[in-house]
């Protein structure tokens, strides 16, 4: 019921993205075997990799926040705050780490994300805890030496059909999942171009 409100959000600001990157073949994939979900958004940033990295390389509720629409995030009490610099502190993330994204959540099952790939420049992939059918995963393609492709994709598995869980999914979640990473990556693109300089 969703998907005329959703579906306008995969363009973002210019493109929308080519069939062959919307349906490309990530890291990451492979953790959700049956998808009931998939959003794969795409944006063009003025700026090479090495200027986005430190950027998404810092994302974590402690860390430099989601760069999303906090007022949506804290609805569900996420407590989430967005940085606008970055911090040299927070440029290490570790395959094997559990990220916290929501204080709400925090000590319940499944809460955070599971750092699953790491690649300095390229991609970082979360997946879900105990094997849970969920990824998300954000990579960045080089162009030219001053301009690269910044992609996102989710994918996960629905809860199972007619519980509680499932009509939540159904008639808010996968809303709120599409509209919230629509703000991710443009709040990327955002800072990435405000803040690079260029060579000097």
């Amino acid at each position: 019921m969703w998907r005329g409100v959703v579906a306008p959000l995969r363009e973002i600001e210019t493109d929308p993205p080519p069939k062959e990157e919307f349906n490309r073949s990530i890291p990451g994939d492979e953790w959700v075997q049956e998808k009931d979900y998939k959003n794969t958004l795409a944006a063009t940033v003025k700026a090479p990799p090495s200027a986005i990295w430190p950027w998404i390389a810092q994302m974590g509720l402690y860390k430099g926040g989601l760069y999303t629409y906090t007022w949506l995030e804290n609805i569900f009490g996420c407590k989430l705050h967005n940085t606008d610099r970055i911090h040299p502190e927070w440029q290490n993330p570790k395959e094997g780490e559990i990220e916290p994204v929501c204080q709400s959540q925090e000590g319940k099952p499944n809460s955070g994300w599971l750092v699953a790939r790491v690649e300095q420049n390229k991609m970082l992939v979360w997946r879900g805890l105990n094997d849970a059918q969920w990824m998300m995963g954000i990579y960045i393609d080089s162009v030219d030496e001053r301009t690269s492709r910044l992609i996102t994709r989710q994918q996960f598995k629905d809860p199972e059909t007619w519980t509680f869980a499932w009509w939540m999914e159904k008639l808010w979640f996968a809303w709120a999942h599409s509209v919230m990473q629509h703000g991710m990556i443009n709040g990327i693109k955002e800072r990435v171009e405000k803040n690079y300089k260029g060579d000097k």
